[in-house]
């Protein structure tokens, strides 16, 4: 699948519509893209997955540099110990939904969220550096699984978009 995060701080947990100022944070070169102003979903380049190592294939098109990469209008997140964060991101046609797709058999192979310890770049250290903080899990999908299961929201992983039919695109 292709998708990318919009919202490094969302207001809302399993919201249903996506909502520009409802967004505290946003991701690294945010404003090269125009996420914040542009429509949501909107394919602008700035997808990047780890299906390498990022010592081989960068996971950003933009090296890490707070000063440069972050703006006003498209700040940087700031976590705290204990704080529950959502997170915001286009499914892109991508969620098996019994009630608009005839297709159940979209796969969802995994939704990890890494840190990196210290001030290394993310970006492009080596894969085994990457701590995994949090396992997302795996939306339910196959020909095989009740298709209750597909509509029931808020379900685990990547396909978690109570309002996917709407626009699935």
């Amino acid at each position: 699948a292709h998708s990318w995060i919009v919202c490094t701080d969302y207001l809302e947990n399993n919201g249903w519509y996506w909502d520009q100022a409802k967004c505290r944070a946003w991701p690294r070169s945010a404003h090269r893209h125009d996420i914040r102003f542009g429509t949501f979903g909107v394919h602008r380049g700035f997808m990047n997955k780890l299906d390498n190592h990022p010592e081989e294939t960068a996971l950003c098109q933009h090296q890490r540099n707070d000063d440069t990469e972050y703006t006003a209008e498209t700040p940087m997140a700031a976590y705290y110990l204990g704080q529950t964060v959502s997170l915001t991101h286009p499914t892109k046609n991508h969620a098996a939904d019994a009630n608009c797709k005839g297709n159940l058999n979209v796969i969802d192979t995994e939704n990890l969220i890494f840190v990196v310890d210290g001030d290394e770049d993310p970006c492009c250290i080596d894969s085994t550096k990457l701590i995994v903080v949090q396992d997302l899990g795996i939306s339910p999908f196959g020909r095989d699984i009740d298709p209750v299961l597909t509509t029931t929201y808020p379900k685990p992983g990547f396909q978690n978009a109570p309002q996917f039919c709407e626009d699935p695109e």
